[in-house]
């Protein structure tokens, strides 16, 4: 059994991590598993990939049961461990954070006189008048 501190640190990020598998998917979710999970044997690195997969896989008609099942299994994964590394107990906030929604770019190439813009502009707008791109930066 585990101290009450690192089920608690556990068990919130065991509830996001089950959030952003549903969200991001499993794809983005399974490299920050991978990531976070990288002192760990790699038995029990398989089973953090395999738990990514199964999680979506549960997720795929997602039920407040179904989640709450889904975060208690990775509560005890993370809570194990976080017991054996705890040096990884400063990396938690880094599981937790769901990854950011992908971007979407736009590109709109005109030539000729006047004004060209199309639809909505979002995010920012880089001109180039002549000159080499900047790579979308």
């Amino acid at each position: 059994m585990y101290d009450a501190e690192l089920m608690a640190v556990a068990t919130g990020a065991a509830g996001t991590l089950v959030a952003a598998i549903a969200t991001s998917g499993a794809e983005k979710m399974r490299l920050k598993v991978a990531h976070f999970f990288r002192r760990a044997t790699p038995e029990q690195q398989r089973t953090a990939a395999q738990a990514v997969d199964d999680t979506a896989a549960q997720l795929t008609s997602p039920s407040p049961e179904t989640q709450a099942l889904a975060a208690t299994a990775w509560a005890q994964l993370i809570a194990q461990y976080l017991a054996e590394h705890g040096d990884a107990v400063s990396e938690v906030d880094e599981l937790a954070v769901p990854a950011p929604p992908a971007s979407k770019v736009w590109n709109q190439h005109n030539s000729g006189t006047g004004t060209f813009i199309g639809g909505d502009v979002h995010g920012g707008m880089t001109f180039n008048y002549g000159g080499a791109s900047d790579g979308g930066r």
